[in-house]
């Protein structure tokens, strides 16, 4: 990109390329001492439970605002017995205050145990203690939550925990009647600084660790190729407790972007947050970009964007289209109609998106396409189940080689083990690399369908089940063969959004109709057919977890027996088409 009128001048990107000290437990005071423009507002939060908020209302947070008071809380935390490798949980909606805690913490050392405010409370409170976390400030109504489930028999803490209201923390806590000693803490490369969990759309959520130069490897490249031009403006829609929120939030702070910190990840609040802040690129997970409903954004609003960053799941044709259609983007010194899509794949455990592929409304291939490795990436390959490289055109395990890897799990060491082959972090993708180098997404290992005939990969299917649905959503799941005890079927869930505009409804159409059209669909690609279709009548139908991922484990529990029952309501068979039992 032109580095040239940007927020951060060529200087001052120099010194932190170059800085070897800078990782992620301290980049924000490697940050304030080099920025120039400490009193900027950089960061915007507003208050999205007023009807009418605009960015007049909105409350900008300066580089000294952030400084003060991390000072502030480090201070009371000091105070409070939190000491270098002390675990500190953070459970909060308030997406500007988890940062500044996670600054706060980590600058004494200490490790920063986050939580996504949308997890279930007894999950949550599991989380906590399992990963022995000793301070816990959050909402007063989450810490209650807690509470509660740790009144349970067997479910207290093994140590005393001390919560903090957080929004009362912020009103007491004064800074310190001197400068705190030993503050910010100097890192070591391999010093923890973060627990983050999974999504848990397997189960339990699992317990990634992040160390300071782990979580930091490919940010100090990103420098230099983030959009941060002195026009951009950034809306990130990110669960700001997850991995990438963190992520994300401080190279907007590294680079000087400005940037709003929305709370909501649903489209309507997005769709808002677009008008209101006029961003040039919004960054979500699929499910909040998907949602956005694009004839409520002015076209004003629309005409400033040019990206769209989607991370995590790969993302689906049907949901990119719409996006790429708005807004207006520049390539080589020309002005085109129309806005880029960044898809990007992505896990907890990889500490950043290591796939990555833009496309754009002339874009032709889609199919799950997740483009190539990012520089961040040492090698990738597709490995069967002993860790052996297969050939181009087979599906198999996606295996990466990277420095961003977790370094493993803080309550199951083993699971880290398990996760190696042959020197390879298995990802729990599975993927197929064709022999132009292009890499496509199949499917999550624990949702492959195992069909009589030969593994059957749902992502694909999903592609095609919403391309010709046009469904807001859909899963493919695996349900048990009538004709093949022990074996499995494809079964699509669709829901639709018509009271929004997001999507249309299904119309007239009848689930027999919809999946007729579907395989019809699949046959002319060469895909396997569904031998059922389901329309959930609302979002409990298609269930999602707490970063947007539909649950399939609860679906392929809720349909296990579906095609061995007569056709319910919103729902057809094939049945016709079944071997007989």
């Amino acid at each position: 990109m032109n580095i040239l009128g940007t927020h951060r001048s060529v200087t001052q990107r120099l010194r932190l390329t170059a800085d070897r000290q800078l990782g992620a437990g301290d980049f924000f005071w490697h940050t304030w001492r080099t920025a120039r423009d400490r009193d900027r507002p950089v960061l915007f939060h507003p208050d999205t439970t007023s009807p009418a908020w605009d960015e007049s209302e909105m409350t900008g947070t300066s580089l000294n605002d952030i400084r003060i008071a991390a000072i502030r809380y480090a201070h009371w935390y000091r105070t409070h017995g939190v000491r270098p490798s002390t675990h500190v949980g953070v459970f909060t909606r308030d997406g500007l205050y988890g940062l500044l805690h996670h600054i706060a913490i980590t600058g004494l050392g200490a490790v920063a145990v986050h939580c996504n405010p949308d997890m279930a409370i007894g999950t949550a409170a599991e989380y906590f203690r399992r990963t022995r976390t000793t301070v816990l400030v959050g909402d007063a109504d989450l810490l209650a939550g807690c509470a509660e489930s740790w009144s349970l028999p067997d479910a207290a803490p093994d140590r005393p925990l001390l919560t903090k209201d957080i929004a009362r923390l912020d009103g007491t806590a004064p800074l310190p009647p001197a400068p705190l000693t030993g503050f910010p803490y100097r890192h070591r490369p391999d010093d923890l600084v973060m627990i983050s969990h999974s999504s848990g759309t397997t189960g339990r959520p699992k317990a990634p660790v992040f160390t300071h130069a782990s979580f930091f490897n490919g940010k100090r490249e990103r420098l230099w190729t983030f959009p941060s031009l002195r026009s951009d403006r950034m809306l990130t829609a990110l669960p700001h407790s997850h991995s990438a929120g963190i992520s994300y939030l401080s190279m907007a702070l590294m680079l000087g972007i400005p940037t709003l910190l929305l709370d909501a990840a649903d489209g309507a609040s997005a769709a808002r947050a677009v008008n209101r802040f006029r961003p040039t690129f919004v960054l979500g997970f699929p499910l909040t970009l998907a949602e956005i409903d694009l004839s409520r954004i002015t076209p004003e609003a629309a005409r400033h964007i040019h990206t769209w960053n989607g991370m995590g799941d790969a993302s689906h044709e049907r949901h990119i289209r719409p996006l790429t259609a708005l807004g207006t983007r520049r390539d080589g010194g020309k002005e085109l109609a129309g806005s880029a899509y960044v898809d990007g794949l992505g896990s907890s455990e990889m500490g950043m998106v290591l796939f990555k592929q833009v496309f754009t409304p002339q874009s032709a291939g889609f199919g799950r396409l997740i483009g190539r490795p990012v520089k961040a990436v040492q090698d990738a390959a597709v490995l069967d189940e002993r860790g052996r490289p297969l050939p181009d055109g087979e599906a198999g395990l996606l295996g990466v080689r990277t420095p961003s890897i977790t370094p493993g799990y803080w309550d199951d060491p083993t699971l880290g083990k398990e996760s190696l082959r042959n020197g390879y972090f298995l990802t729990g993708d599975v993927v197929r690399r064709e022999s132009d180098g292009l890499w496509y997404h199949l499917d999550r290992t624990p949702d492959v369908i195992r069909a009589a005939d030969g593994p059957v990969y749902s992502l694909p299917l999903e592609e095609v089940v919403l391309l010709t649905t046009q469904a807001l959503d859909a899963a493919v799941v695996a349900v048990d063969d009538p004709g093949a005890p022990g074996a499995q079927r494809p079964a699509a869930v669709v829901l639709f959004d018509g009271d929004s505009g997001a999507a249309p409804g299904p119309g007239d159409a009848s689930p027999q109709d919809l999946l007729d059209r579907c395989n019809d669909a699949l046959a002319g690609r060469g895909l396997a057919p569904l031998s059922a279709l389901v329309i959930a009548a609302d979002r409990s139908g298609l269930p999602v977890g707490p970063t947007g991922k539909v649950l399939k484990r609860q679906l392929r529990e809720a349909h296990q027996d579906l095609l061995g029952r007569p056709a319910e309501a919103g729902a057809a068979h094939r049945a016709q088409r079944l071997r007989p039992a």
